[in-house]
């Protein structure tokens, strides 16, 4: 069998366990385990690389964060905070549907990994009084969580696929940000069949809602501006220091100090604030750290990152791509097919731009004979950014179902349709570009 072959498998056998309600940090570590012993590892090899998975710096700063993320939403649900947003916000928006989308999409503007837990209470709450399906709910959070990704300079995928192309800033935000565009449209058929009550215009909000809105959510503004104020004040350090990017690279405690520092210092900093704004008081903040729920998903996160860790440990990514060269597929389908599976592999946009763009690169440059290469290059974000959203291992999906207590399959049945919006939009844009000469 060949390392797609393998990958696959190992894919539909975590997919299977879930299905059949084993739980999902196990499923995923069984589904680990079959992936090493597929490609050939030993049982120590197996075992070095897990533990290397779930101890390194980045697998720690992402538990850290997911329970501080957590203890947050559970700090503002039990203040009423939470309930005041989603209130504030329906009456604002006017439309309880409307609210449903667009209050994950502002807790998308925080590049939190796991962020769809933060949104998911809040659509739960916007969606009190309508008799709708988990799957509906999780899929509505999950797709909406994601608009920004495609081209919102906080998110490390942007950052890293422009510094792959080769393109200012600037202007791969520019090219990309139609597809966030159109990210937005294709959702919208997540919600046929949505009750009517939720569809239902409200009446005019009083004056002072916006007032009232921004500061209900505080908690959330707080967490973006201490993020950015310590991102930039890490890299003024790290450049005092002489640390550059490469070398930040190959120190992997500095660089996840870098990453997840200030998110982990903001997330303190709001967490701090959300307590005195609600009344809650150490003791109370010390029966929210002490629920078992807050450190099972940190544990579900650890496995994630393990199943990381053997592919990475196998070279899974980057035999599927020689094995795509070698089959001779057409560039094009490369472009595409290749992101797309690193997505699926990865469900990281930093992985499906770092296993994939090398190969993409040289790919679009034989083909083009070192000409424009900005249409190929959307193509292939646009295709790996899909294969990241149907990827079973991407956190926010896992986060989200979670919450919802659903499993994959209703999800996807709601989120598949959009995929496919999304993506024939996409070759439209492509096409569009490719006109143009770009």
């Amino acid at each position: 069998m060949t390392a797609m072959g393998y990958t696959l498998a190992a894919f539909g056998l975590i997919l299977l366990l879930s299905r059949l309600k084993v739980p999902l940090s196990v499923a995923i570590l069984t589904g680990a385990a079959a992936l090493g012993v597929l490609f050939g590892l030993g049982a120590g090899q197996i075992g070095s690389a897990a533990l290397a998975g779930a101890t390194r710096p980045n697998s720690i700063g992402l538990a850290v964060i997911t329970i501080l993320l957590l203890a947050l939403s559970q700090s503002m649900r039990a203040g009423g905070q939470l309930e005041q947003i989603v209130s504030l916000a329906r009456a604002f928006l006017r439309r309880p549907a409307v609210a449903m989308a667009a209050l994950p999409a502002l807790i998308g503007l925080l590049p939190m990994p796991g962020g769809a837990l933060f949104s998911a209470p809040m659509v739960e709450a916007a969606a009190a009084g309508g008799d709708e399906s988990s799957g509906r709910l999780s899929a509505i959070n999950y797709w909406y969580r994601h608009i920004w990704e495609y081209w919102w300079p906080l998110y490390p995928g942007v950052i890293l696929a422009a510094e792959w192309t080769a393109r200012p800033l600037e202007v791969f935000i520019a090219q990309q940000l139609p597809l966030g565009l159109f990210m937005v449209a294709s959702g919208v058929v997540i919600f046929r069949g949505l009750q009517q009550d939720l569809r239902a215009t409200g009446a005019p909000a009083p004056e002072d809602t916006k007032r009232r809105l921004l500061r209900s959510t505080s908690s959330i503004w707080i967490i973006l501006i201490v993020w950015a104020v310590g991102t930039v004040v890490a890299r003024l350090v790290f450049a005092h220091m002489g640390f550059g990017a490469e070398q930040l690279k190959a120190r992997e405690n500095l660089s996840a100090l870098g990453k997840y520092g200030p998110l982990t210092v903001a997330l303190v900093a709001s967490l701090v604030w959300t307590a005195r704004l609600n009344g809650i008081g150490p003791g109370g903040l010390a029966k929210i750290f002490a629920g078992r729920s807050l450190y099972d998903l940190a544990v579900l996160v650890l496995s994630v990152m393990v199943f990381g860790q053997l592919l990475e440990a196998t070279n899974a990514g980057w035999r599927i791509g020689g094995e795509l060269q070698a089959l001779e597929i057409a560039p094009i389908l490369v472009v595409g097919a290749l992101p797309f599976i690193a997505g699926m592999v990865t469900g990281l946009a930093v992985g499906f731009v770092g296993v994939s763009f090398p190969i993409v690169l040289e790919v679009v440059r034989a083909m083009s004979g070192g000409g424009a290469t900005s249409a190929y290059m959307v193509l292939a974000y646009a295709c790996g950014f899909l294969g990241m959203m149907l990827s079973p291992l991407h956190l926010c999906h896992i986060v989200s179902n979670r919450y919802f207590n659903t499993t994959f399959g209703p999800v996807y049945r709601r989120i598949i349709p959009a995929v496919a919006i999304m993506f024939v939009l996409a070759v439209g844009y492509f096409e569009l570009l490719r006109l143009l000469g770009l």
